[in-house]
């Protein structure tokens, strides 16, 4: 059993790693899809290299064998829509800031840190989910996604409207950064940080100097070199090790790069959900619909349900903290709605793929604030491999925060049409 596991394992690792290196060469930058298959491999593939040892059933092997499916059902969506290409458009924006938008940044800024604050201390001193323990999960959601996009909105205010040296939304921005790094999860660290590089990079292409470029890049190996020092905290202190890892020797390339991923248990409650609705009803939309009435408070709604990745582990297993969850990856909502026919969505969702990459190609070569917004679609997209409903609460908040900020900070904004 371990055998077929580990192979299959091991090929699509391959697989997907020889599509990135040649469709990234070939089309000389990261797209969506490249985000997406990395994203399969960092969470999903890499449980199969760290489980070494462990006893495995058969329905790990056919969660494994169904992910891979619906992956590949991903691709034929993707690559089925890709004949599409976005129209050329010559509009320019300039844009007349307002002379309060750098204050009102900067308490923002305060007002997130110190909002925050509390439970990132929490977090840090006796694992995240304790930080996460009598939190709004609404809230915290939005709260947190002014995480994501505020330092981006900083440096395209501060940097590219104001002409202040990168040093300045930096600065700036460290107060978010120092949070989301005591918070414990290395996600929003990384990709709070690579938003505002590709709003940077994008911003400024052709016109980065050696010293910026370098300051950049000092600062992303500090925070990945952080983002790796948090998770090794993590193991170390025994508050989060729901699924433990050891360092490995080298045994080979899918084996030892994936210690440094992260191992979410998606194939492990993927086998148990596929057990489960074998002898129980499927959903049949209840629990992909989550994110159409997520923003109800409880107060108003005592009976409404909860996310599958908080009530379904607790059926099974035990010993979790009130704010736990497990992750069930881009499959789990559908799968529990829908059985093997959720593959029929799961289509569809490779064809968005394809669609959101033309959104964001066109606002990376904007030159303006929607390079933020195109920016962002990258963290969704490799969260939304992870746990889609969560994602989407988050990126809806990345929405709100983007077009408020936008309101506040600019007094107008003139379009010219170029003929």
């Amino acid at each position: 059993m371990f055998y077929d596991f580990y192979m299959l394992g091991t090929f699509y690792f391959y697989v997907l790693g020889i599509f990135l290196l040649y469709d990234i060469a070939r089309n000389k930058k990261i797209k969506l899809i490249h985000v997406w298959c990395f994203a399969f491999v960092f969470i999903i593939l890499s449980e199969v290299f760290l489980t070494i040892g462990e006893t495995l059933d058969a329905n790990l092997l056919a969660a494994l064998k169904f992910l891979i499916i619906a992956n590949n059902v991903i691709l034929m969506g993707y690559f089925s829509n890709e004949s599409i290409t976005s129209e050329d458009t010559n509009n320019h924006y300039t844009y007349t800031p307002r002379k309060v938008g750098g204050i009102f940044l900067i308490i923002l800024v305060l007002i997130y840190f110190l909002f925050n604050l509390p439970s990132a201390l929490i977090a840090f001193s006796s694992g995240r989910q304790a930080g996460s323990e009598g939190q709004d999960y609404v809230l915290s959601s939005i709260i947190s996604s002014a995480g994501f996009v505020l330092p981006s909105v900083i440096l395209f205010y501060f940097h590219y409207l104001k002409k202040t040296p990168l040093l300045v939304p930096l600065l700036f921005s460290l107060p978010i950064f120092a949070i989301l790094f005591m918070g414990g999860t290395r996600f929003p660290l990384l990709f709070s940080f690579l938003g505002f590089f590709i709003t940077y990079q994008n911003l400024n292409e052709g016109k980065i100097s050696v010293k910026k470029l370098a300051l950049m890049v000092s600062a992303g190996i500090i925070l990945v070199s952080a983002s790796f020092a948090m998770k090794e905290f993590r193991s170390n202190s025994g508050q989060d090790a729901v699924y433990a890892e050891e360092k490995a020797a080298y045994k080979d390339i899918p084996t030892y790069t994936s210690q440094y991923f992260s191992n979410e248990g998606v194939i492990d409650m993927t086998g148990l959900m596929m057990q489960h609705f074998t002898f129980n009803n499927h959903l049949y939309g209840t629990s992909s619909s989550f994110v159409a009435y997520f923003w109800v408070p409880r107060f108003l709604w005592e009976d409404k349900p909860t996310m599958l990745g908080h009530w379904f582990i607790r059926l099974y297993r035990g010993g979790f903290s009130d704010g736990h969850s497990a992750s069930f990856g881009f499959t789990g909502d559908l799968f529990a709605d829908f059985g093997y026919g959720s593959l029929f969505f799961i289509f569809f969702l490779g064809r968005l793929i394809r669609r959101g990459e033309i959104f964001q190609a066109k606002a990376l070569a904007s030159k303006n604030y929607k390079v933020i917004l195109g920016a962002m679609l990258y963290p969704y997209v490799f969260f939304f491999v992870r746990s889609p409903i969560t994602a989407t609460i988050t990126f809806l908040g990345i929405l709100f925060f983007f077009y408020i900020f936008k309101r506040i900070i600019f007094a107008e904004q003139l379009e010219i049409k170029s003929i």
